[in-house]
């Protein structure tokens, strides 16, 4: 045990729950609850929190310790279990991520995506899939923040990705590798007709306006998924999924 938290110590971790640019300027994110804990591998704790109530069942855990009252403040779930860990954020290349997308087998292209639920479960569904890694546009939700996070269930730790500043680059060197660029489009071509290649890649793009004419003209084919009754779109995650299995 290493007794509570200083003030200081507590507003760092607020921040790194609330704020990008403390995420981004620490290198640091936050992950909550039991389950996710045992998934970090253990050189990239940084600290783990825990409450007193916690504590007393598991009274072995080496951790800061706040009051319950306290801990709930701390934390931004409404049910928290009890333990927090500030982890360091895994270090990813982009030549590593340029030369596992090139390999057989799919890697999912992420351009503009909002919702936080949405890409901590392609983050999720990938890892199930055997997906070689996600490659994401600035404009793409925060990995890091809790939402995202919480809804990776650990596989952030075991799927490789990247944010790129240039997707158009990205794509265009993957396409020289001879991957198969595929745009997820409602104008596209049926999925159940596509052929795909053993090198291929999904590009998926926001919620409500879709990919950018600019990406989606990149690639070298449209795909749609076909849909019965008035449904005109699927959720994004669910959609990725359904991408990820084709064969």
């Amino acid at each position: 045990m290493k007794g509570g938290l200083t003030n200081r110590q507590f507003k760092e971790i607020r921040a790194l729950i609330e704020r990008g640019s403390a995420r981004k300027k620490t290198g640091l994110f936050t992950g909550e609850g039991e389950r996710f804990f045992e998934e970090i591998p253990e050189e990239l704790i940084e600290k783990v929190v825990v409450s007193q109530s916690y504590l007393e069942k598991h009274p072995d855990t080496d951790a800061f310790v706040l009051e319950d009252e306290a801990y709930r403040k701390l934390c931004d779930t409404k049910h928290p279990q009890g333990i927090l860990a500030v982890i360091k954020k895994p270090a990813t290349a982009p030549v590593d991520i340029v030369s596992l997308a090139s390999a057989d087998g799919t890697t999912m292209i992420l351009e503009g995506l909002q919702d936080p639920g949405n890409l901590g479960t392609i983050i999720r569904t990938s890892e199930a899939a055997g997906v070689n890694c996600v490659v994401m546009d600035r404009n793409t939700v925060d990995i890091f923040s809790p939402k995202v996070v919480r809804s990776t269930m650990g596989s952030i730790f075991r799927v490789p990705f990247i944010y790129t500043d240039d997707l158009k680059n990205l794509l265009s060197k993957l396409r020289e590798k001879g991957v198969a660029l595929y745009a997820a489009d409602l104008a596209g071509k049926d999925m159940k007709s596509v052929k795909l290649e053993k090198k291929r890649a999904f590009a998926i793009g926001n919620e409500g306006a879709g990919l950018s004419k600019e990406i989606s003209d990149l690639c070298d084919a449209k795909i749609r998924i076909p849909m019965k009754g008035k449904i005109d779109s699927l959720n994004a995650a669910v959609a990725a999924a359904l991408l990820m299995y084709m064969e």
